[in-house]
């Protein structure tokens, strides 16, 4: 998913505060915790996007749920967004201030897709090789896909390697197709 440029501003002046803090892997925790809510709870989110229910009152319901529990950072910055309007951008923010972080401590997140969970082995094999061509620590996220016939997809950023049998088809099927028409041109002439 591509984050907006005002979900990036909002994202770096907290990974700023957490950095100088350094509450980084806290705020990290916590922030993806007020994600889930904010994208899962359609009670929440209706809540903080009611036009009838005022600004103050958005902020006491934030205070209420979240106070004593999450970082005050991260409490501000909500608040930040309801007096801004932006409420609806929390996921997106979670998402940049993910990337500031992984970039800070050089990480490389990565989508490994297959049919069936794979082995430890496997994913540690993977994540040493992906480790070693971005010069990063990998964390690996793994994404069971039962229309997957065989094989894997790797999603590293906006690269998709996709090592499928579906895929591996479709290769063979177009040579195939390619030879046939390079065989009828050269039996023409």
């Amino acid at each position: 998913m591509a984050v907006n440029d005002v979900a990036r501003v909002y994202a770096n002046s907290l990974f700023d505060i957490a950095k100088d803090k350094n509450i980084l892997q806290q705020v990290e925790e916590e922030f993806k915790a007020v994600s889930e809510i904010a994208t899962e709870e359609d009670e929440f989110r209706r809540y903080l996007n009611a036009p009838g229910i005022t600004i103050e009152d958005k902020k006491k319901f934030l205070d209420k749920v979240f106070e004593g529990k999450i970082s005050e950072y991260i409490v501000n910055l909500l608040k930040l967004l309801i007096d801004n309007g932006r409420q609806t951008s929390i996921a997106d923010i979670y998402e940049a201030f993910v990337e500031y972080n992984d970039n800070a401590n050089n990480r490389q997140r990565i989508t490994v897709i297959s049919q069936s969970s794979l082995d430890s082995s496997l994913l540690d094999k993977i994540k040493s090789e992906v480790g070693k061509k971005f010069g990063k620590e990998v964390i690996i996220t793994e994404q069971v896909d039962a229309s997957i016939l065989g094989g894997i997809i790797i999603k590293i950023g906006d690269i998709v390697i996709d090592g499928s049998l579906a895929k591996g088809l479709k290769n063979i099927r177009s040579n195939l197709l390619n030879s046939k028409v390079r065989s009828e041109l050269a039996y023409e002439d």
